[in-house]
C-alpha cells in the first residue's frame, strides 16, 4: 500500500494518466451493448427546444452512445483545461479528467447523447468567466457573460437556471457584487429570453402559449423512488464529497486567497448541487450531471493533495462503489426511480 501507482499515474499529467481515463470511458460504454440487452434510461424531462431539436434530428442508438463518450471526454479535457488556467488545484490533476469520465461512465442512464446534456458545456462556460473574474478591475462584462451563458444553457436544461442564485455568491465571493455587476448580471440573464420572445414575436408566433409551457417547466418534485443500490450509491458519493470538503475547511490557509475563495464556491455549489438534487427529482439525469462539475472538483482537491494511506483507501473503495453500482444498473436492466 506504501506505493498505488494507479492513483499516482492518474494525478500526474503524463501518457499513462491521459489514456487510463480514455480507456475506462470506452470499457464502460461498451461493456453494456455486449452484455446486456437494453436497460431503462431514467426519464428525462426536455426542454422545449430540444424537443424541437429531437424532432428535426433523428440520431441512431448507436451514434448516440458514441457521440454522448465523445462529448464526455470533451468536458473532462475542459476540466483539466480549466484547472490549468486557474489553478484551482495547486497541481495539474489529471483526476479531475478521470473521476468525471469514472460517475458518468458508471451510469449507464447517461451514456446516450442528449441535447440536453449541452447545458454543461454552457455551466463549464459559465464558471470559467467566474474564476476569470478575480483579476479583473471594475469589469462589468463578465458578470454579463456568466448569466448570459446560465440564460442560453436553460433553453437546453431549465435546471442550468436555477444556479443563477449560486453565481451571483460566486460573484460577490470573488470579486464583490456591486450595482454594477449586478445589473450587468441581470442584463446578461434576460437578454436570451428578450431576443427569443422578439423572434416569437416577428414570426407570428403564440407567445403566451410559449410562455405557460416554459412556466410549466420550473416544475419542482421531491417524491421520488430508488432502489436500495442507488441509494448507497449515492450516499457514498455525497460522503465522499463531505470528507473532501472538511478537508478544505480544516486547513483554509493552505492555499492564496484566490484559490480558497474559488474553493469556497466550489463548495457551495456541492451543497446546491444537493438542494437542486431534492427538488428536480423529477428531472434527476440533468441534476445529477450538473452537479457533477462540483463533486469532481471536490475529489481531486482531496485525492491530489493529500497523500495518505486513508486517501489511497477511500480511493479504491470509492471506484469499487461505482463499479458495483455500475454493474447492477447494467444487469437489473430496469433501474427504479
Amino acid at each position: 500500500m506504501k506505493n498505488l501507482n494507479l492513483l499516482k499515474a492518474l494525478i500526474e499529467p503524463k501518457l499513462p494518466g491521459i489514456f487510463i481515463p480514455i480507456l475506462l470511458g470506452i470499457l464502460l460504454w461498451v461493456f453494456p451493448s455486449i452484455f446486456s440487452k437494453s436497460y431503462d434510461l431514467w426519464p428525462t424531462n426536455n426542454t422545449l427546444f430540444v424537443d424541437w431539436i429531437d424532432s428535426q434530428l433523428e440520431i441512431k442508438p448507436s451514434m448516440s452512445l458514441a457521440i454522448g463518450l465523445l462529448y464526455t471526454i470533451f468536458i473532462g479535457f475542459l476540466l483539466v483545461q480549466l484547472n490549468k488556467v486557474h489553478s484551482f488545484i495547486r497541481i495539474r490533476s489529471l483526476l479531475l479528467f478521470f473521476f468525471y469520465i469514472l460517475i458518468i461512465g458508471t451510469n449507464p442512464n447517461l451514456h446516450s447523447f442528449s441535447f440536453s446534456q449541452i447545458s454543461n458545456l454552457f455551466m463549464l462556460m459559465a464558471l470559467w468567466q467566474l474564476f476569470s473574474i478575480y483579476d479583473k478591475r471594475e469589469d462589468v462584462k463578465t458578470p454579463f457573460n456568466i448569466t448570459f451563458y446560465l440564460a442560453i444553457g436553460s433553453f437546453f436544461s431549465i435546471e442550468l437556471l436555477l444556479f443563477t442564485p449560486l453565481f451571483f455568491i460566486g460573484i460577490q465571493r470573488l470579486k464583490g457584487l456591486t450595482s454594477k455587476t449586478f445589473i450587468a448580471g441581470f442584463i446578461g440573464l434576460i437578454t436570451p429570453f428578450i431576443l427569443f420572445i422578439s423572434i416569437a414575436y416577428i414570426t407570428n408566433k403564440n407567445i403566451d402559449n410559449y410562455l405557460d409551457l416554459f412556466l410549466n417547466q420550473f416544475s419542482f418534485n421531491v417524491n421520488f423512488n430508488l432502489d436500495y443500490i442507488s441509494v448507497a450509491y449515492l450516499i457514498v458519493l455525497c460522503l465522499i464529497g463531505f470528507i473532501a470538503l472538511l478537508n478544505i475547511l480544516n486547513d483554509p490557509f493552505s492555499d492564496k486567497i484566490k484559490v480558497g475563495r474559488m474553493l469556497g464556491f466550489i463548495s457551495y455549489g456541492f451543497f446546491f448541487f444537493l438542494l437542486l438534487f431534492f427538488v428536480k427529482a423529477d428531472n434527476f439525469p440533468i441534476a445529477f450531471s450538473l452537479g457533477t462539475f462540483y463533486s469532481t472538483i471536490l475529489y481531486t482537491h482531496y485525492f491530489s493533495l493529500r497523500n495518505t494511506l486513508f486517501t489511497k483507501i477511500l480511493f479504491f473503495f470509492q471506484l469499487l462503489v461505482c463499479l458495483l453500482f455500475y454493474l447492477s444498473t447494467v444487469f437489473s436492466y430496469t433501474p427504479q426511480f
